[in-house]
């Protein structure tokens, strides 16, 4: 017989962006609850907070008076021809405008990245971000709203400034990423060793020993700054873990060697975070791919406590979505240990200027659908909940998205293993 089950979780990334003043962010996270007020009523609620891309992460000591770059900006590259940043934004900013304003470009990059600016020139340090995290808690506990507070650690250089991965450690992130349609070197790979450094880290106070495999300290300083800040755990963003982006293709050689680095790193993030949790973004593909092509295991799955299935309009194969929810949907939580599935559902975007529901309204409706026809294999959706511009997800699209989820809420649980539900065509 099908289960019962809650309502779906509701998990929101949110970014600093959304406040006027980061030494004043009562308002904003105000105005956050009061706009998703009907999402959060009687539901689970998990805010992912992505200060930036992760790299205050692991570049933590333990100091609270130090700052760091945040994700700002629109389309941020980091400057990789030696003509300073500036140099960078005028060459991109002039192809956007050729390409999409004066030519009419809507596809793909430039047109989904958008121009590159700035958004803030405010500073973030551990102290504001401290007393963002403290009026989450105050906001939600004022609401009634039971929340899981998470931040979000990104393996690539996207969103601002990697200090760490570029320049502290690049001989562990040498993978490349699409950053806004400029191919950056920066994405952590957890199978290689660091090299030796002394400076003091909070989960390393005496440095670094050289030799550490990356993921040992990826897990470690992960669990330690999640510890400080009284955090619920860790969104994994961007199938971290697993270098070669979006694409089988893309995936190094695996060997054995590989495979047993990945698996230590997704057991390592286990015995760290201890009860804490650890949410993982997927790679877009199923799980017997992701097991074959990029050396994930069922160790891996198990050291998780839910997967996002990504469905983002600029990435996805859409053909790939249904499989890929039914194939992470069957990893639990069944009779045994396995991650919660949650869906991906597409808006607005918080580092590039697309909006899906309007410039690729075909999938933004398939997603819905997916929702509605799946809805027994989904323990939760999530979405960004902010734009690149630091305002929320308007009105129209989010009340229509809400009465999905709502339908979905009503259809019984499956268990895992049992005959999946009617596909979806990817049209």
């Amino acid at each position: 017989m099908p289960e019962t089950r809650p309502r779906l979780e509701a998990c929101l990334w949110l970014t600093p962006k959304v406040f006027d003043d980061l030494d004043d962010p009562e308002p904003g996270i105000d105005a956050f609850f009061t706009h998703h007020q009907d999402w959060c009523a009687d539901r689970d609620v998990t805010v992912v907070f992505c200060a930036g891309n992760g790299d205050h992460i692991l570049n933590y000591t333990g100091r609270r008076d130090e700052e760091f770059d945040w994700a700002r900006y629109n389309c941020y590259a980091a400057d990789t021809g030696g003509k300073g940043p500036a140099a960078l934004a005028r060459r991109h900013n002039a192809d956007w405008l050729t390409r999409v304003r004066e030519g009419g470009e809507r596809s793909y990059n430039p047109y989904s990245a958008g121009p590159m600016f700035t958004l803030s020139e405010q500073p973030l340090d551990y102290h504001r971000l401290a007393a963002v995290y403290r009026a989450l808690r105050r906001a939600a506990q004022r609401n009634g709203i039971r929340l899981t507070l998470l931040e979000y650690l990104e393996p690539g250089p996207e969103f601002c400034r990697s200090e760490w991965k570029t320049l502290r450690h690049p001989e562990v992130s040498a993978a490349a990423a699409d950053a806004g349609g400029h191919m950056v070197p920066g994405v952590i790979d957890v199978t290689l060793p660091l090299a030796a450094d002394d400076r003091p880290y909070r989960a390393f106070p005496r440095g670094v020993p050289g030799g550490t495999p990356a993921g040992d300290f990826v897990a470690a300083q992960t669990a330690a700054f999640v510890e400080d800040f009284g955090l619920d755990g860790v969104m994994l963003g961007n199938q971290f873990g697993l270098i070669g982006f979006w694409h089988p293709d893309n995936a190094p050689e695996l060997t054995t060697e590989r495979a047993a680095g990945i698996e230590r790193f997704f057991l390592r993030m286990r015995e760290h975070m201890g009860h804490r949790l650890v949410y993982w973004m997927d790679t877009y593909w199923r799980a017997d791919v992701e097991r074959s092509v990029w050396g994930m295991t069922d160790a891996c799955y198990t050291a998780l406590d839910a997967v996002l299935v990504s469905t983002f309009a600029v990435l996805v194969e859409r053909t790939e979505i249904v499989p890929n929810l039914l194939s992470k949907a069957a990893l639990g939580p069944g009779p045994g240990p396995g991650p919660r599935t949650l869906f991906g559902l597409d808006f607005v975007d918080p580092w590039y200027w697309y909006r899906t529901h309007l410039d690729d309204r075909r999938s933004y409706l398939y997603q819905r659908e997916v929702l509605r026809r799946q809805a027994a294999h989904i323990d939760g959706v999530s979405f960004f909940a902010n734009d690149t511009f630091g305002h929320y997800v308007p009105r129209p699209p989010l009340d229509e998205t809400l009465r999905a989820v709502r339908a979905a809420d009503a259809v019984p649980q499956r268990r895992a293993g049992t005959a999946p539900a009617g596909a979806v065509p990817a049209v």
